[in-house]
């Protein structure tokens, strides 16, 4: 069962119409016009995140430093901001970065297609495409890509901690015996200019440390250690580094 804070309860006033994937669906288009067309939109999306996250968010990307040689993996990050799989998909560039969505996000009129033109991949409701987006993950994995899943689950936009995680990331980081790249937004009062104008706090992306998972472990108990080290991980760091967190 989930925990109350991994469930879908955030509602922004558009609802998508239902959505059925076929059975033969691409997950990971790789058409050659789909991945050029792709690219294109990544990154005039990312041009133009870089100058509203600098003056409507204050954003700021921290740890580029850290995805030096790291080919193929999981990315996770705390899902605090309706935006943030641009922001991930737009700082880890030119490394490709796929996001996972839920399957009813692609039942939002042009928004819908615009995500899955830009980077997303929906996580299929039925139990067989399920089996085939598992192994078609590992395998785009495997070609050196990214794919960034949120633990957490849900957004809560700005929220003031590190929510429990779901083991799903952590699944598809054992089948595909890859690492994993922790990502930490944090929130900060606004300084300078931002004071005249900003009631909600500055958002910083910190990329952190690739985590190594002892792929010698049993897969039962490797992939708990992951989902406990990858949580104290990131909820320490956004505890020390945040100015809004949650007090015990």
């Amino acid at each position: 069962m989930e925990n109350n804070e991994n469930m879908h309860t955030y509602d922004n006033g558009f609802h998508p119409r239902e959505v059925k994937l076929k059975p033969n669906y691409k997950f990971y288009n790789r058409n050659v016009f789909f991945v050029f067309f792709s690219t294109i939109v990544i990154y005039i999306t990312a041009f133009f995140l870089f100058f509203i996250g600098k003056i409507c968010w204050g954003l700021k990307v921290t740890g580029k430093k850290n995805l030096k040689n790291v080919k193929g993996a999981i990315t996770i990050s705390n899902h605090t901001l309706q935006q943030d799989g641009f922001i991930n998909v737009a700082s880890l560039l030119p490394r490709k970065t796929y996001i996972t969505m839920l399957q009813s996000n692609l039942g939002f009129p042009v928004v819908s297609n615009f995500m899955r033109i830009a980077a997303a991949v929906p996580i299929p409701e039925d139990r067989h495409l399920f089996v085939r987006f598992l192994k078609e993950t590992k395998d785009i994995i495997k070609k050196g890509k990214y794919v960034h899943i949120y633990p957490e689950a849900a957004l809560k936009p700005y929220c003031d901690h590190i929510r429990p995680f779901m083991p799903g990331a952590f699944h598809i980081a054992y089948q595909a015996n890859a690492p994993i790249i922790p990502i930490v937004f944090t929130f900060h009062k606004p300084k300078g200019i931002y004071k005249l104008y900003k009631k909600k706090p500055v958002i910083r992306q910190n990329i952190l440390a690739p985590y190594y998972p002892d792929f010698s472990l049993p897969r039962k108990e490797g992939i708990k250690k992951m989902t406990d080290d990858l949580y104290k991980i990131m909820s320490d760091y956004f505890t020390a580094n945040s100015d809004y967190y949650k007090k015990n």
